[in-house]
């Protein structure tokens, strides 16, 4: 009797350990946060992409939003994440050749195009021409983003290169952290006019598109997405990112459909 009592007492704990053990497995899974690394322009659309992915499917993320390169630096010093987007391939590579990308996981997921902003109550006269005086246009300065770890910068050094422009009016060039950062110093009147993505322009009503610059000065703009971590919850994520309804959001906020070699807006 003493031993049939004891065989059914452990036969209780066992099951009370599973059922424990269950509890806590899920409690685990809803706690895990995904950590998104996304290049500063994406914000917008990413955040929106989270909410969905936070009311239908129960995944919180983690956000840190910043220029490309200096996500891909912090990543490669050992900052924890699992998902990275870059607005251009440069970075993705950096990662890559570190060992720091899931094999197989790099793809693109939105383009853009390169325009001119301006403060809204000012106009703006540029002619995307060698012969052009660019110097009487900027009478105080112009904002772009780095180009040595910002992917709009590096963009807008190759059409200031293919026009002669740099040299030019390096002397009153600010450079920003990020294209956010370039919107803000136009919005605020301290620069007369910047170059960010069309999407950002559309963030902000204290600034216009003066100009789209012609595609041919500067290389196609590509945002990149790769898994840096293989976790359940950071592999629905990815391919969330990936889904139509992602692709959906990206394109109601000014970024442009990748259709073969070409972006279609």
């Amino acid at each position: 009797m003493s031993l049939k009592l004891n065989y059914h007492i452990i036969i209780l704990n066992i099951f009370l350990l599973s059922v424990i053990g269950l509890f806590f497995s899920c409690e685990s899974q809803q706690d895990e946060k995904v950590k998104l690394f996304a290049a500063a322009g994406t914000m917008v659309p990413c955040n929106e992409i989270c909410n969905v992915l936070g009311k239908n499917h129960q995944i919180q993320i983690e956000k840190n939003y910043a220029a490309s390169g200096s996500l891909a630096r912090q990543i490669k010093a050992g900052a924890e994440a699992d998902i990275y987007i870059s607005a251009n391939k440069q970075w993705i590579d950096f990662l890559n050749k570190n060992n720091l990308i899931i094999e197989n996981s790099i793809t693109q997921i939105a383009g853009n195009k390169l325009v001119v902003i301006c403060p809204i109550h000012k106009d703006l006269e540029l002619e995307f021409s060698e012969q052009f005086d660019i110097k009487s246009t900027t009478i105080n300065n112009i904002s772009i983003g780095d180009p040595t770890y910002v992917p709009v910068g590096k963009y807008t050094k190759q059409v200031f290169d293919s026009l002669n422009w740099y040299q030019q009016i390096q002397d009153k060039i600010i450079l920003a952290k990020d294209v956010t950062s370039v919107l803000h110093y136009v919005e605020l009147g301290e620069c007369d006019w910047g170059i960010v993505y069309y999407s950002e322009a559309l963030k902000s009503e204290k600034v216009k598109i003066a100009y789209e610059i012609p595609q041919e000065l500067y290389s196609p703009i590509i945002f990149y997405m790769a898994l840096i971590n293989k976790k359940d919850q950071s592999a629905k994520t990815y391919q969330f990112f990936r889904s139509t309804t992602a692709k959906d959001i990206f394109a109601e906020n000014g970024f442009s459909s990748i259709e073969g070699n070409n972006l279609t807006y």
